[in-house]
């Protein structure tokens, strides 16, 4: 499973909104259930999936998919 596939799941299960809603461009305003409170679920979820630790600063740059991945990347996580 791809870091992209692994994102989409966690965010699909997160918003409860079917994964193929999720695409590698998707952002935080193009999708109705990614509001601050869905944002917030969204990053706690990460952090346990990935087990990492996200400073709340990093949060709001967090708005997309592609800046989450690039996020994930430079954390090297698999």
């Amino acid at each position: 499973m791809s870091v992209f596939e692994k994102l989409q799941s966690i965010m699909a299960a997160t918003l409860e909104v079917p994964a193929n809603a999720i695409s590698e461009s998707s952002a935080m305003d193009a999708i109705e259930e990614w509001d601050s409170l869905g944002h917030v679920h969204i990053m706690v979820a990460l952090e346990q999936a990935f087990d990492l630790y996200m400073d709340v600063d990093d949060f709001a740059k967090l708005d997309s998919v592609p800046a989450i991945l690039q996020y994930l990347e430079s954390e090297s996580v698999s």
